[in-house]
């Protein structure tokens, strides 16, 4: 059996057991050090009461920290991948569960990252929607009168994808796709057109600021969700850093190459379950073990040393 750490990006929302699942004290610890890096306050967070979906910035602060709280978690209990690989943003996870990065410096990449978006943003509303249920050729035919305006930036599975650009221009595309009989449309929550060519600019000056952050080689083959290769090395992975914050990615693809592999058993390390019901479109025999089912597998690990 080979085993696979995937790395989710932005949480829509929580499944309510992380805390549990993560530990309290676990969690409480990397809150508070993050406050300390960064001089705000985050250990007010609490996934029912005050959980900063509402801020972008914040929310991926807190997805970093879950995704490191997991990670964690694995390696205390010697759980060893094969790959590792990240959805979108979720790569700042990946690194620093590959020994890549410390925790500290996911959190300065973050940051860099948004500010360098919020400076090279145009004056136009941007955003990010899912369209399920529909092919590419579909979605291609509907977006032949917005290709100045919308890509696509990465395709889920065989009828899911993501599309990233200008806000009104997403819009009238789900109106289209709705008629055209699609099952699922949804404005995602962020204000950014991540993967979009839009944000050239803005990963030329997150280049530059990177390169003068701690990047390590990565300890586990890393499988880039961009091109399918394997990387390692420190200068790939900041190309990879770069990269992703303007290239469109290809999860489908990833997925099937890491499967190709004999990957037969994926873990979500962090919050929410996006990547687990990703998977469920994907064919393929392999199982997929996200926070919910996350205490009984370690326990069965345990069981059986």
């Amino acid at each position: 059996m080979k085993t696979a750490h995937l790395f989710p990006a932005f949480i829509p929302e929580y499944l309510g057991i992380e805390t549990s699942v993560i530990g309290e004290d676990r969690l409480h610890e990397k809150l508070q050090a993050a406050s300390d890096l960064l001089g705000c306050n985050f250990t007010d967070f609490d996934i029912l009461n005050n959980n900063y979906l509402d801020n972008p910035l914040i929310s991926q602060y807190i997805t970093y920290i879950m995704s490191c709280c997991v990670s964690d978690l694995l390696h205390q209990s010697e759980i060893q991948p094969d790959y590792v690989s990240s959805f979108s943003m979720g790569i700042y996870g990946a690194l620093y569960h590959c020994k890549s990065i410390e925790f500290g410096c996911g959190l300065q990449m973050i940051l860099s990252a948004y500010n360098c978006i919020e400076q090279h943003l145009p004056p136009e509303k941007m955003g990010m929607c899912v369209i399920g249920g529909l092919s590419l050729d579909d979605i291609n035919g509907i977006m032949r009168s917005y290709v100045d305006k919308v890509s696509i930036v990465n395709q889920n599975s065989e009828f899911s994808f993501i599309l990233s650009g200008h806000y009104h221009a997403l819009l009238k595309i789900i109106d289209n796709a709705k008629a055209d009989g699609a099952m699922q449309t949804r404005v995602l929550p962020v204000p950014h057109p991540y993967h979009s060519s839009v944000l050239k600019k803005a990963s030329d000056e997150f280049a530059r600021q990177i390169n003068e952050m701690e990047v390590n080689n990565s300890i586990y083959p890393l499988v880039s969700a961009m091109n399918q290769k394997i990387i390692s090395k420190k200068e790939d992975i900041i190309q990879e850093l770069v990269l992703n914050l303007y290239k469109p990615f290809h999860w489908w693809k990833t997925f099937d190459f890491m499967l190709s592999q004999q990957v037969n058993l994926f873990i979500e390390c962090g919050a929410g379950e996006s990547l687990y019901k990703v998977g469920k479109f994907i064919e393929g025999d392999f199982s997929v073990i996200n926070l919910k089912k996350m205490g009984k597998y370690l326990n069965g690990l345990r069981n059986n040393v």
